[in-house]
């Protein structure tokens, strides 16, 4: 890759012709590579790909930050190299599609399985209940997951069934859902709060509810 200065970065990709080409294939090739050291090397998640399904997924990355970049060139000021700049919006691209397809990647049937492992492990925990309470614990129990199903908003019930049914981090939750941990903590809460509301409101003591919860979160 031809060394420019800030200057001859943006003359060139500004030029028409083939000096214009020629700047956009140094740096495609400087954004491939980086988006390639990336994914090798700074998402954990991705150790299981080869080397040539981290190159393909890297090329996608690059030639979508080149186009983000371009429309974005206005922008530059100047205040740091043009590459540091330029390493931005790969990293970006790279990041931002990662979170998507995770979140695509999120199973709905292996949320229904963790649902139904938890319901079988509350319902068969502690010392053996008596016929009628094992019913109105099994009914509490069957509530509980139709108000998840039914009454909770969709990020209140991928919050839910990641953290307290998949068992799944606070920080890879915020990741699935795109948003900060501090954010994830006031979805789970109103979720919680929501849930205590519509229990309360089928007439079940706050000792049920909080027996529930303490098996359960």
């Amino acid at each position: 890759m031809a060394q420019r200065t800030n200057a001859e970065w943006l003359n060139d990709l500004q030029q028409p012709g083939d000096v214009q080409a020629s700047a956009l294939a140094d740096l495609r090739e400087y954004l491939l590579r980086a988006a390639f050291v990336y994914l090798r090397d700074g998402r954990s998640e991705l150790h299981h790909l080869s080397s040539d399904d981290l190159m393909e997924m890297a090329e996608d990355f690059a030639q979508n930050a080149l186009i983000t970049l371009q429309a974005n060139l206005h922008k530059f000021r100047g205040d740091a190299k043009f590459t540091t700049w330029a390493y931005r919006f790969v990293i970006n691209e790279a990041a931002g599609e990662l979170r998507k397809r995770r979140y695509r990647d999120f199973s709905w049937d292996e949320a229904a399985e963790r649902e139904t492992a938890v319901f079988t492990q509350l319902l068969q925990a502690d010392r053996p209940l008596d016929p009628t309470l094992q019913a109105e614990r099994e009914e509490l129990i069957r509530f509980l997951v139709n108000i998840i199903e039914t009454e909770l908003k969709e990020r209140q019930r991928i919050a839910i069934l990641c953290v307290h049914f998949q068992g799944r981090s606070m920080q890879e939750t915020a990741e699935i859902l795109e948003t900060s941990p501090n954010t994830l903590y006031k979805t789970l809460h109103d979720a919680r709060k929501k849930i205590k509301a519509k229990l309360l409101a089928r007439h079940y003591s706050m000792g049920d509810i909080l027996a529930l919860f303490d098996s359960l979160w």
